[in-house]
């Protein structure tokens, strides 16, 4: 009998969150295509149990929140994962009402780009970008005096200052080629230039790492209104 009573809780627990879940769901897509970042595929999977206390007092553990193809004012996003912690849900939403005061004390966003992606955004004609292990290799062609045009590598290493990202130089190298100073200062200068990411709730970025041809940005947001 104990082992009925507890399955049957754990399925009424779990059609709970399913229902948590479809009123998230439609939150967080709404929040991004108001915002201006929609998505092409929404998953959300609350966090918890058991369920049904969180459910009594509104006050939830939180959401995995699963996007793909993630469009940006910046320029799309394959994929991110998002951590919603702390979620308040008002009553009457759960039982049906229009959904209204969402809010998540805590997000914690991580973006993943390719890199081909983050070429495209510093608008460098010919520039190449491959992720090597945690490095990135860059190849663009550059102008060397007396010598013509010629494809010019090196390692960058990207950085963030704020939600802005640029790429420190080393190991600049070509083919049979001493590669002068100037072009080193010049190719140097072009990866400082900022370029601008953004992942959705306001998050701040605050860690970015290169893996596996993409690279991975990370960072945080708190008191974050799903739905106002």
């Amino acid at each position: 009998m104990a082992i009925i009573v507890c399955g049957v809780g754990w399925f009424a627990d779990h059609a709970l969150a399913n229902v948590v879940e479809r009123r998230l769901n439609t939150a967080v897509a709404d929040n991004l295509r108001q915002n201006g970042t929609p998505a092409a595929t929404t998953d959300v999977q609350v966090v918890g149990f058991p369920f049904v206390t969180q459910l009594i007092s509104g006050d939830f553990d939180g959401a995995d929140v699963h996007l793909t193809g993630v469009k940006t004012p910046e320029g799309a996003i394959d994929k991110v994962d998002v951590k919603l912690r702390d979620v308040a849900i008002p009553r009457d939403v759960l039982r049906g009402a229009q959904p209204h005061d969402i809010t998540a004390k805590t997000v914690t966003g991580t973006g993943q780009l390719s890199v081909a992606q983050i070429a495209d955004r510093f608008n460098l004609s010919g520039l190449k970008l491959q992720s090597s292990g945690s490095a990135v290799r860059a190849t663009l062609p550059v102008e060397v005096p007396v010598v013509g045009t010629i494809d010019v590598s090196a390692d960058v290493t990207p950085k963030l200052s704020g939600n802005q990202l640029t790429f420190d130089v080393a190991n600049v190298s070509a083919a049979g080629v001493s590669v002068p100073n100037s072009v080193v200062r010049e190719l140097s200068a072009q990866f400082a230039k900022p370029v601008e990411l953004a992942l959705p709730f306001a998050v701040k970025l605050e860690r970015v790492a290169a893996s596996n041809g993409n690279l991975m940005v990370t960072g945080t947001a708190r008191n974050v209104a799903l739905v106002k």
